[in-house]
């Protein structure tokens, strides 16, 4: 069995103007202008794209604008992470009806944390109804993990699941999941960017990347080393995002990785929760302009605003 997903698959945000509305001009530029740099799918109506700020009809209108401007030069894995099994299916139909999606991507319930059995019914009723190939995304923030002998247990009685985002930021979880599965014929994806690298001389073929959002040719760079097998080569790359990545670790989410649009595609967008989340700090700022010019980036003019004097000295976000 050949693989369905590898490469990078680049966890796009939801951009929104200042009224709050999606910027769709944005949205259209930024997908195409991820595909001129090289990812391999799009990762559409996921947490990092604020499904959960998102209403039924927006979250269509997302992938059909994603899909317009991708053709047929990298594959859409929809994602349906809805609070219950009812409101997942009814997303799942309606992904369906529209024929934009080339597989779905689904992860465990919210809020209460489920049991592995009660896990394994859950997923394995949304792989068995989904009509195209099922990805399972293992979230380290959800109430509950897949464990290693419940995905495997998947894996063989359901063959529409076809890959795995492991999110759990555990690699020993993660190669228990390789020790169980044949990682020749099911699609392992890296999925935090701090290690992404390291997952695909693991085993991985490819990582679902958020980091890629305003940075899609260094993670490319990441996973095409590491599918070579020059590890050397991919554990620089990798140290050179994980840089950029402590940086950007220091604002709200999405705040840092909005900011850093404007250095790779000219200009940053903002999120749907308000401006004090939006938040990027002056010295974070100027941390990573310092940073960007150090990388061969064009450095920015960077200035003190209101919110910053305002907000000075909070850091209860991390």
């Amino acid at each position: 069995m050949s693989h369905f997903i590898t490469g990078v698959v680049v966890e796009i945000c939801t951009p929104f103007d200042e009224k709050g509305e999606i910027d769709w001009q944005y949205l259209r530029e930024m997908v195409r202008w991820h595909v001129s740099c090289g990812v391999s799918a799009f990762f559409v109506n996921g947490y990092a794209g604020e499904c959960h700020e998102l209403t039924f009809d927006e979250k269509l209108a997302v992938l059909k604008a994603v899909y317009e401007e991708v053709h047929d030069d990298a594959k859409i894995m929809a994602c349906s992470f809805e609070n219950d099994i009812r409101a997942n299916k009814r997303l799942i139909d309606a992904y369906e009806e529209t024929g934009m999606a080339d597989c779905y991507c689904i992860t465990a319930p919210p809020f209460f944390k489920y049991s592995q059995a009660a896990l394994y019914d859950w997923a394995a009723e949304l792989i068995d109804y989904a009509k195209r190939p099922v990805y399972i995304y293992n979230c380290v923030e959800q109430s509950v993990l897949f464990a290693p002998d419940t995905l495997a247990k998947l894996v063989e009685n359901h063959p529409n699941l076809r890959g795995f985002k492991d999110a759990s930021t555990n690699v020993v979880n993660f190669q228990q999941c390789v020790l169980r599965i044949d990682p020749e014929n099911f699609d392992f994806l890296g999925g935090c960017d701090g290690f992404d690298g390291i997952m695909v001389l693991l085993g991985a073929v490819g990582c679902v990347s958020f980091m890629a959002v305003p940075y899609p040719r260094e993670m490319v760079d990441i996973v095409n080393k590491g599918l070579a097998g020059d590890w050397k080569g991919c554990i620089e790359a990798q140290q050179k995002v994980l840089r950029i990545r402590n940086i950007v670790k220091k604002t709200p989410f999405n705040a840092g990785w909005n900011w850093a649009m404007r250095y790779g595609f000219g200009k940053e967008t903002r999120s749907r929760m308000g401006e004090k989340q939006d938040w990027v700090p002056y010295e974070v700022k100027l941390e990573l302009d310092e940073l960007m010019r150090e990388l061969g980036y064009e450095g920015q003019d960077i200035e003190r605003t209101p919110l910053d004097d305002e907000m000075a000295g909070i850091t209860d976000f991390r």
